[in-house]
């Protein structure tokens, strides 16, 4: 029987759906509550055929586990579980590779439905964004800017960002000009499709970015 991995950082999330899941026959046999914990069970013991993956979680966030497991595991598939209802980040995960994309406003039997169309070899996304079939294959080409392209000094001007600092406290705090932070946030504005701080901030914060 294909074996099911969930990981969410909320162990009353996954102790609800591990319960809900195996009522619908469906074989959950192992749940973790980090990324970290995820990537080492696999390393270390027998990969899952599943894994169904949340996106924001502390430490390692849901994309860092994906695009880490799609690069040593790739036989594993992976279905993202999450209520991260972002064009952007569904646009992102799906460039890492993952093989499904669900919100977790779905009952347990329409879970267990797609997880089942999964482990048959088809993909599933929301049908809320009308993804066309060649729409997927264009996207899973693509470097998606939020994933592959924000800089680690970038990720920190927007963090400190997000701990209330000004733009001229980030500046200072990071050793730079106020004419060259404003030219960081722009092209932070621009890799994150998002047009101020605060939608960066809340953007960054619900794909695990940042705190």
């Amino acid at each position: 029987m294909q074996k099911v991995m969930l990981c969410d950082d909320s162990i009353e999330v996954t102790q609800l759906l591990g319960k809900s899941l195996r009522e619908q026959r469906i074989n959950v046999t192992d749940i973790v509550h980090s990324g970290k914990t995820c990537i080492d069970l696999i390393e270390n013991g027998i990969p899952p055929d599943l894994l169904v993956l949340d996106i924001s979680m502390p430490e390692m966030p849901g994309y860092k586990v994906a695009q880490y497991l799609k690069k040593t595991f790739p036989s594993i598939k992976i279905l993202v579980f999450s209520v991260l209802n972002d064009y952007d980040a569904v646009k992102g995960m799906i460039s890492l590779g993952v093989n499904g994309f669900a919100f977790k406003n779905i009952k347990p039997r329409e879970l267990a439905e797609i997880i089942r169309k999964i482990l048959s070899g088809q993909e599933y996304y929301p049908p809320e964004f009308m993804f066309s079939t060649d729409e997927i294959e264009t996207i899973k080409q693509q470097k998606i800017s939020w994933v592959e392209q924000l800089t680690k000094k970038e990720i920190q001007a927007a963090q400190l960002l997000a701990n209330d600092l000004s733009r001229k406290q980030v500046a200072s705090d990071m050793g730079i000009s106020a004419s060259s932070i404003n030219k960081k946030m722009e092209r932070i504005f621009k890799k994150t499709n998002q047009k101020t701080t605060v939608g960066v901030i809340n953007f960054l914060k619900k794909v695990g970015m940042i705190q």
